[in-house]
């Protein structure tokens, strides 16, 4: 099982900046994520906090690659590109 910890919220021109880490099989990752305020009304209409959506964000990246496949640094607003499902299916999590 993966644990997910986004460990901080630091508010940038658009939205968020989120450091998030995840323990997988004994490994660490370490993740800087965007989340924009468009993509975060979208997902949520504003019913969680926005660390939940990222949260959200990388359970439905890890039900579909392994950790070590999810890049480093990214938006959330990507996810889009390789999953478009995701709008769908992302409600679902949260």
């Amino acid at each position: 099982m993966t644990d997910i910890n986004v460990q901080t919220e630091t508010d940038s021109p658009r939205g968020w900046t989120f450091t998030v880490a995840l323990e997988d099989n004994g490994k660490r990752y370490d993740f800087s994520v965007k989340l924009s305020w468009s993509d975060y009304d979208h997902w949520s209409h504003g019913r969680v906090a926005p660390e939940r959506v990222v949260q959200a964000a990388f359970e439905f990246l890890l039900q579909r690659e392994p950790a070590d496949m999810i890049l480093g640094e990214f938006d959330c607003a990507i996810i889009r590109r390789y999953f478009p499902e995701v709008d769908s299916e992302l409600a679902k999590l949260l």
